[in-house]
């Protein structure tokens, strides 16, 4: 599988209350005007975390909601400009300034002088239900888990708004989607870097609940020789008077579950981190984080600007590579003026992967088991394309199984017949449905493949008749 498509990387949209998204969004189609000729178009967006800005005060939750309306329409307008409206394409996680500062205050209790000391006790052992706050030097005891559970609400009404049905979430903590696309041989996997994060404790974190339940889904897209690309917020270092970033050792983890590329933000800077080795199981993960997109004044770091990420992604059948393009904005103005960032003093910056071996006995009965068990018709046609070339049963079962979805379904199947029964099946849902296109793509296959048959040319004779 021969693959040449970029990825939109962007993180910490940041938008101040004096700036417009329009000006944002009109620079982006700007910039992607003026791309080297040789940079195809984004066919992905990943967005690492920090879509809202968050807000304090009475007001706060009438502001929030505001913001990730405003975030909403912004990430609706680029879904179309860039995927022609496909929103399974847009990735998105949540970062530290997602959650509602009010629910985790108002979760929480000072604790009495009285029992400090068994509260130290606790906290320095690690409860996670006890906080400490140099502000009002005292400890805290978390004492309304629901309240505390709620801190990513309106972010969670965002993502389950937007996305209209494509992808739900419920529990954020627990965010720990695999999500594949077949067609381009690829799977991100998401997870939520903010786990007990809240307005005293920004250590970044990933719940090692999640990761352990993403193993077989993990294990199910690695046989299947996908590049696997993990999705948070947080970067892996800071100052050392910070603390919030994220434990390395949970790179250990998503290393061994296959995971190769990791992109985040956070930091507000662009870095790409080439050399994150297990000696002793010689893993690697390549880390690449994404400025902040649209940060202002206070919110961007002494001496840096904004920036976003041109990931263009180079693909054949054994491996990977991965040139990262910066783009970056010195005006500090309301309308970005991007242009390109050295690297090195180089262009961009090149990395190369090798893809996973393909089980093709396993993913033939995966498919199978999809199909017939799990009654996902059209995910195992998807699976089954992909490994129609080099597995002589899987056209066999694709001409079945297109029997059992919908005519709506088989013409949204990014796929060229291969049999008789395969063109016919696309040319009577596209009679069925007057979609033109597929139809016209169906006769082209079956012209250049040899597989016209009278029942070709009646279906052919057909459309005419209607068109």
């Amino acid at each position: 599988m021969n693959k040449h498509y970029s990825i939109l990387h962007i993180s910490d949209l940041h938008k101040g209350e004096n700036n417009d998204f329009d000006h944002l969004f009109a620079s982006l189609c700007n910039d992607a005007d003026s791309y080297d000729q040789d940079i195809p178009k984004p066919e992905f967006i990943v967005v690492c975390g920090d879509l809202a800005e968050g807000a304090n005060g009475e007001d706060a939750e009438e502001k929030i909601v505001k913001q990730y309306q405003e975030v909403e329409s912004f990430l609706d307008k680029l879904v179309r400009h860039f995927l022609n409206g496909d929103k399974s394409r847009i990735i998105i996680v949540p970062g530290n300034h997602d959650l509602y500062r009010g629910a985790t205050i108002r979760s929480m209790e000072a604790i009495p002088d009285d029992i400090r000391e068994s509260a130290k006790e606790r906290y320095l052992k690690g409860d996670p239900q006890y906080r400490w706050s140099w502000k009002d030097f005292c400890f805290y005891l978390i004492n309304k888990e629901e309240e505390y559970a709620s801190r990513f609400k309106f972010f969670v009404e965002f993502y389950n708004r937007f996305y209209e049905g494509i992808r739900t979430i419920d529990d954020c903590d627990m965010l720990n989607k695999i999500i594949d696309f077949p067609e381009y041989n690829i799977a991100f996997a998401t997870f939520n870097s903010c786990y007990r994060i809240d307005h005293l404790n920004q250590i970044g974190a990933i719940n090692s609940k999640a990761i352990a339940e993403s193993q077989s889904e993990l294990s199910k897209v690695f046989k299947y020789g996908r590049f696997i690309v993990g999705v948070w917020h947080h970067n892996i270092s800071g100052i050392p008077t910070q603390t919030n970033y994220l434990d390395p050792r949970v790179l250990h983890s998503l290393m061994d579950f296959h995971i190769q590329l990791g992109l985040y933000g956070h930091q507000h800077h662009t870095e790409a981190l080439y050399e994150y080795h297990d000696i002793f199981k010689q893993g690697r993960m390549t880390l690449i984080s994404s400025g902040c997109l649209y940060g202002r004044g206070k919110t961007m770091p002494e001496g840096t600007h904004c920036q976003y990420n041109i990931l263009e992604i180079v693909q054949s059948e054994e491996k990977v590579n991965v040139i990262l393009h910066v783009r970056e904005d010195e005006t500090a103005w309301d309308i970005p003026s991007w242009r390109r960032k050295l690297i090195e003093g180089k262009d961009s910056y090149s990395m190369a992967f090798n893809l996973p071996a393909i089980d093709y006995s396993r993913v033939l009965a995966d498919c199978l088991n999809q199909a017939k068990v799990e009654n996902n018709y059209k995910e195992a046609i998807e699976n089954l394309i992909s490994i129609r070339n080099n597995e002589a049963t899987a056209n066999k079962f694709i001409d079945e199984f297109l029997q059992k979805i919908s005519n709506h379904d088989i013409c949204t199947l990014e796929f060229e017949p291969m049999t008789i029964a395969q063109v016919i099946a696309v040319m009577g849902a596209s009679i069925e449905t007057h979609n033109w296109d597929t139809f016209d793509k169906a006769v082209m296959s079956a012209d250049k493949h040899g597989l016209r048959n009278w029942q070709t040319n009646v279906l052919i004779e057909d459309a005419n008749k209607i068109r």
